[in-house]
This record gives structure tokens, sequence and C-alpha cells, in this order.
């Protein structure tokens, strides 16, 4: 055993990838089926109590890396980056049963989590996993998928081609309140590469090729609300 946790290593289609993709897909199984026969306000519970552990895990996550990281700044942690606003979405879809909301949280915040999965940043590949940065950042993303997928698995949300509008307007939102507070961050010193949901400076294959054509903060994202729009109308013809 000892061998195995020096050796075991996480990088994406490995069998430790396909370990914690497995283990996301069981637990969003057994949610769904504990969910089945309970009414309608046990199952929003249910889903609250799901957002709740996932917000739980992700501060302890994030705080923990103070411990793993040199780099650690406890202003580069705030909840504004994707999944994290996802996260706090859920929580408030869950309490309001706002539609609106719950379709941004199965399409966007599905695709958010499906994408950290995927393409990890750079600190989060070829992790140890049965490391603390393994069992927080996947553990945490395949939980954010399992919250936001239950609101369809559990018949509280019928995905709708009408609300696939909501993608991209909350895109938009959440990206302009995230590039204000960028802005702030860097013109106060408190995190001088504060870049949340990328709206300073690209941070992946996808969005430098954007950048490229478009290089102004911000606005280089305006075809994102379009091609997240899209992707929902897809998904949700799926579904």
């Amino acid at each position: 055993m000892g061998d195995i946790r020096k050796e075991a290593r996480i990088s994406v289609f490995n069998r430790w990838w396909w370990f914690y993709v497995i283990l996301t897909a069981a637990v969003l199984l057994l949610v769904t089926v504990s969910g089945k026969n309970l009414n309608e306000d046990s199952r929003y519970r249910l889903v609250l109590i799901l957002s709740i552990i996932e917000l739980v895990i992700l501060r302890i996550y994030k705080f923990s890396l103070k411990n793993i990281r040199a780099d650690y700044n406890y202003f580069n942690e705030l909840p504004c980056y994707l999944c994290n606003q996802a996260t706090l979405l859920c929580i408030i879809a869950a309490i309001t049963r706002n539609v609106s909301i719950m379709a941004y949280c199965v399409s966007i915040g599905t695709r958010g989590a499906i994408l950290a999965f995927v393409m990890p940043d750079s600190y989060n590949r070829n992790q140890l996993v049965f490391s603390r940065q393994a069992y927080g950042f996947y553990g945490y993303h395949g939980l954010l998928i399992v919250t936001c997928l239950s609101f369809y698995t559990l018949n509280l949300y019928v995905p709708a081609l009408k609300d696939c509008i909501w993608a991209g307007i909350y895109t938009i939102v959440l990206a302009v309140i995230a590039h204000i507070i960028n802005i702030i961050m860097v013109k106060t010193g408190l995190n001088p590469k504060s870049n949340y949901v990328f709206t300073m400076y690209p941070d992946n294959i996808v969005m430098q090729t954007l950048y490229d054509r478009f290089p102004v903060r911000l606005l280089y994202m305006l075809p994102i609300p379009v091609v997240f729009t899209v992707y929902a109308r897809l998904l949700f013809r799926i579904l």
C-alpha cells in the first residue's frame, strides 16, 4: 500500500482519473435512488445538503492549500471562480427553487466541473491520487457535478430550450462581477495576480485563441456567453 500511495498519480484518462469519474457517477446514482421516493420538499433539502457539504469541502480544500503551496494567497481563494460560483448558486437554487438558476447550474455548473476534470490547471496535474490536493480538487468537482445534475435527476428541474438563454445571461453577469473584483484586488495590491473567471488574461489554449483575436480585458470573452448558450441548448436537447 505504501508503494501505491507514493507512485499512484492522476493524469487525465488514466485509471486513477477514471476511478474519480466512476466514483462521481456512483454517488450521483446513489443520490438519485435515495431521493426517488422523497417528496419535493425533501428532494430540495437533499440538494441543499449536498450543496452545503460541497461548499464546506471547497473551503477546507482551499484553506489547506496554504500548507501545500508556497504561493498561497488568501485573496486568490475567494469563491469567485466559475465552479465556486456554481456552488453558491446551487445553494440559492435549492432555497429559492428559481428555474433560471437551476437551468444555469444543470448546464454551465456541470460543464465547468467537467472541464476541470478534463483540463485541470498545471498545479493539479499528476497529483498523487491519495493526496489532499487530489481529494480536494477531484472530490470537490465530482460532487459539484452530482449536485448540479441532481436538480435534473431528482425531477426538480425539467430542461426547457427556452431556459438556455440564462446560460449566457448569468455568464455575463458573473464575469462582470468577477472583473470588478479583479480590478479591486489588483489596484489595492491584495492580489496582484487576481484573474477570477480569466477576465484579465487567458489561462488556457481556447481562451488564448480568443485573446489573440481581440486582446482587450473582459471584452475578449464576448463569444463565451454565445458558446455557453449553444452548449446549454445541445445539452437540454439530449436530456
